[in-house]
């Protein structure tokens, strides 16, 4: 028999774990990262799994960091191949959301890549938006709570004035500002966040310690910009505080 299961990643061995553990390949080594608890300090993370007899047949994805404004990076759905075309990842959707709606300290906005034009059209039809003005099918926003509708109107809300800059030690909670909120509101206006051509944050978290990433925050903990290396990539609006920021 199906089960669908909210499976809160710190919340023990349920039968959604084992069954999400024994599906993931071996060599999706950032999800059983993730799965096994490293980021529980930082982020919660949620894996909403349709499950039986201890396989994981569709799962999805979300997490968002622990700290006010904090933004969703939301995906990694699959399906088993065997199960495809049954409808399970239409069910897990909309038992998500439904999930989604109840969560009590929710972000202000799920953000996803989707990938590709049939995963955006999908995704719409449960009130994803596009995120950049000249695309069909992808990245995407969930807008939470009252948070507005239209993208752009987001990115307003999030990138206010700010009299100061400080960066602080990269850890995995400021993450999802700068791979999904940062790069969608860069590339929406034709620009890119990358340092240097690099830009894959979670790979460095997880492979380079030695790498020298910082987050930039304003004095209201506004992530805007990232640092590598000792190089700076920030939101356009706050370029002219950069030479004053300080290091913490």
């Amino acid at each position: 028999m199906l089960k669908f299961e909210k499976y809160v990643v710190g919340s023990g061995e349920t039968e959604g774990y084992k069954a999400l553990k024994a599906t993931i390949p071996e060599d999706d080594k950032y999800m059983h990262f993730r799965l096994d608890g490293n980021c529980l300090k930082d982020c919660v993370d949620i894996y909403y799994v349709i499950h039986e007899d201890g396989v994981a047949l569709c799962r999805i994805w979300m997490c968002y960091p622990r700290h006010k404004n904090a933004i969703s990076n939301w995906g990694a759905v699959y399906t088993e191949e065997a199960c495809r075309g049954q409808g399970l990842c239409s069910k897990n959707l909309k038992f998500c959301f439904e999930e989604v709606a109840k969560l009590e300290n929710p972000p202000i906005g799920l953000f996803c890549t989707a990938g590709g034009q049939w995963k955006a059209d999908m995704y719409q039809r449960y009130g994803w938006k596009l995120a950049i003005h000249d695309t069909t099918k992808g990245p995407l926003y969930y807008p939470m709570g009252d948070g507005p509708d239209n993208f752009a109107d987001f990115c307003k809300n999030y990138y206010t004035p700010a009299k100061t800059l400080r960066a602080v030690k990269g850890t995995w909670e400021w993450r999802n500002e700068i791979d999904c909120l940062l790069k969608f509101a860069m590339m929406d206006q034709g620009l890119s966040y990358d340092i240097n051509g690099e830009s894959d944050l979670s790979y460095m978290l997880l492979h380079t310690p030695d790498r020298d990433v910082r987050y930039i925050l304003t004095e209201d903990d506004k992530c805007v910009g990232w640092m590598l290396d000792g190089v700076a990539k920030v939101h356009p609006l706050y370029e002219n505080l950069l030479d004053s920021m300080k290091m913490v």
